[in-house]
């Protein structure tokens, strides 16, 4: 894992609810229309009937598919880097990972939360760990 996926968690989560929020305009678009109808038997009067219902296509079906697989796309590097933070065994690194890169921390707001007066600190820790490996 490297620092550049581990950037992306926050993007992801961002697409994510994008391409769910484009799938659920997509699924819940109706069409209405009206045509002319007649009884079926003599008087033959003519009335309008409204019809409705969902707009199905080859484009629309395509793209729910597109959107669909970008969507299990997304989760599954998301859930990659959920799983590194979750694996790494200190628990003082697991924090700053999780506050920098799930949570979108600064620096200096993780040194200061860890009790440090050094706002680089928590950056130290984090190279540190990613040199050692």
């Amino acid at each position: 894992m490297d620092k550049n996926k581990l950037a992306q968690y926050r993007i992801l989560k961002l697409e994510i609810d994008d391409l769910e929020e484009k799938l659920s305009n997509i699924e819940n678009k109706f069409v209405m229309d009206k045509v002319q109808a007649s009884a079926i038997e003599y008087p033959y009067n003519l009335y309008s009937l409204k019809i409705c219902g969902l707009e199905e296509d080859a484009y629309t079906e395509k793209l729910k598919l597109r959107l669909r697989r970008r969507i299990r796309k997304c989760k599954s590097v998301r859930l990659e880097i959920e799983d590194y933070i979750d694996s790494i065994q200190d628990a003082r690194i697991r924090y700053i990972f999780t506050k920098r890169y799930i949570d979108g921390w600064t620096w200096i707001k993780i040194s200061m939360r860890l009790g440090s007066t050094n706002e680089a600190y928590a950056r130290i820790l984090h190279d540190r760990f990613f040199k050692t490996l």
